[in-house]
């Protein structure tokens, strides 16, 4: 490969590994504060939907950007409403989480679509300043902030007092209450970020990598994002290196699709990064050790009352 192949190939990697990112930092501290939200996918889908309607509508995309932090938000309180205030089993209502976005932004996007007469496609979104690189190789300021907040992350989570306190609410939450902790009010306060990073996520590929929205465009980044986070062994640092090599998978089988290299259908190339994902769960997921309330499901069934 030429320099400026490899250059290419590595700045659609970082513009691809966005989304995986965001959502997959958010979802570190969910499971360190012992909250499990596997409701990603959706909160990336409404966050997508919101960057490209407000974008188009407005023409400008950051405040596609801003409702796309909003629909996160928004998605992300529902959550923790029920799975947190509430007491209602996580998964399922992470699950509830992912079928209402992916049934309400396919009912917005058609009638969207039927309003603005423009037949089956979507009208183009301005995309987010490129900040870095040209045409379908550049990558724009929302992949700089999301590379910037992996150590910034990763110094919050582990050298200092307020990463302590974040850990020991889910490994002890018990002992965190004692101590004066909220744990209820933080638990909802990190689902919170976790919603603002999906939906900043989601803007990354609606009006990032890509300028209009499709119904399930997410394409199941939310499920490699939970992913992510395991192979990644619940560090921001770890989430960057995982990311990175599932960005690096999905952008290889569009270079290999497009290039023909191989004589087989299409949907083979598709399966290529989700492939990877269970190989790399199965070759090291039984090795990595996760943080003591993963480790002991027990210990996440007692949630201590709000101080």
């Amino acid at each position: 490969m030429t320099p400026d192949a490899v250059l290419s190939f590595l700045l659609q990697t970082l513009a691809a590994a966005t989304p995986l990112l965001l959502a997959a930092l958010g979802e570190v501290f969910a499971e360190r504060v012992g909250v499990l939200n596997i409701g990603l996918e959706g909160l990336l889908l409404a966050g997508a939907l919101a960057a490209v309607l407000v974008s188009v509508v407005t023409g400008s995309p950051w405040l596609g950007l801003g409702a796309a932090v909003l629909a996160g938000l928004a998605g992300a309180a529902l959550f923790a409403l029920f799975g947190i205030a509430l007491r209602r089993d996580q998964v399922i209502v992470g699950t509830a989480l992912n079928f209402l976005a992916l049934g309400l932004t396919g009912t917005l996007y058609r009638a969207w679509l039927l309003s603005s007469g423009s037949g089956a496609s979507a009208p183009t979104a301005p995309t987010l300043p490129r900040v870095l690189g040209e045409g379908g190789t550049a990558i724009n300021g929302l992949t700089l902030l999301a590379l910037l907040l992996v150590p910034a992350a990763h110094w919050l989570l582990f050298r200092t007092r307020l990463g302590v306190v974040l850990r020991a609410t889910g490994e002890t939450p018990d002992a965190a209450a004692a101590a004066g902790t909220a744990v209820v009010r933080l638990r909802v306060l990190v689902v919170l970020v976790l919603g603002v990073l999906c939906g900043a996520g989601g803007a990354a590929l609606g009006i990032g990598i890509n300028n209009a929205f499709v119904e399930g465009m997410t394409g199941g980044r939310g499920f490699i994002a939970l992913a992510v986070v395991v192979f990644g062994r619940w560090t921001p640092l770890g989430a960057l290196g995982a990311s990175l090599l599932f960005a690096a998978a999905d952008v290889a089988q569009a270079r290999l699709q497009a290039a023909g290299v191989f004589a087989v259908p299409y949907p083979v190339f598709l399966a290529i990064p989700y492939l990877l994902t269970l190989a790399a769960l199965a070759l090291r997921g039984a090795r990595v050790r996760p943080p003591p309330p993963w480790a002991n499901p027990t210990s996440r069934r007692k949630t201590p009352p709000c101080p």
